[in-house]
C-alpha cells in the first residue's frame, strides 16, 4: 500500500534517502531533486488536500 503525506521538517530526509532499483534510475529521478522543485518552482507547490480536488 502506498500512504502519500506532505513533506514536513519531521519527513522530508527519509524522504530524500528513499533509493530507487538499479533498473529504475533512467527512468525516475531521486526525490531529493524533486523535493527541491517544489520548493523553488511555483507549479510544484502544490500541496496533497489541493491535487485531490
Amino acid at each position: 500500500m502506498i500512504n502519500l503525506k506532505n513533506l514536513d521538517r519531521e519527513n522530508w530526509l527519509l524522504c530524500a534517502k528513499l533509493s530507487l532499483d538499479e533498473s529504475q534510475k533512467d527512468y525516475v529521478a531521486p526525490n531529493v531533486y524533486s523535493i527541491a522543485e517544489s520548493k523553488v518552482e511555483e507549479h510544484f507547490k502544490k500541496t496533497l488536500t489541493e491535487n485531490s480536488s
